[in-house]
């Protein structure tokens, strides 16, 4: 079997409060790899606080290659890890006249 490669990758949204919360980690999700490489179905089954809907809107947006079994594009459940890093802390607001 071939394993899926990855085409087209987007990144999740950050929602407010995991910036301020300054999330990171590694989310697991797993998803259905259809033959025309797009992604169905996925759950996530290791969340990170207030980023769990970001990941799956950006998923949905994921293109793969499909699994090739015998050089036939095949429907795999696939398990992807997502690593998150938190965002660098925007610089403190410059106040004019100081």
């Amino acid at each position: 079997m071939v394993r899926p490669q990855i085409i087209r990758m987007v990144a999740p949204v950050w929602t407010p409060e995991a910036a301020e919360a300054r999330v990171a980690g590694m989310a697991i999700v797993k998803c259905v790899i259809t033959t025309a490489g797009s992604l169905l179905n996925c759950r996530v089954l290791k969340g990170l606080p207030y980023m769990n809907d970001a990941i799956l809107a950006a998923l949905a947006q994921w293109q793969l290659t499909p699994a090739l079994l015998d050089g036939t594009p095949v429907c795999v459940e696939y398990v992807l890890p997502i690593n998150i890093r938190a965002p660098e802390k925007p610089p403190a607001p410059v106040v004019p006249g100081r």
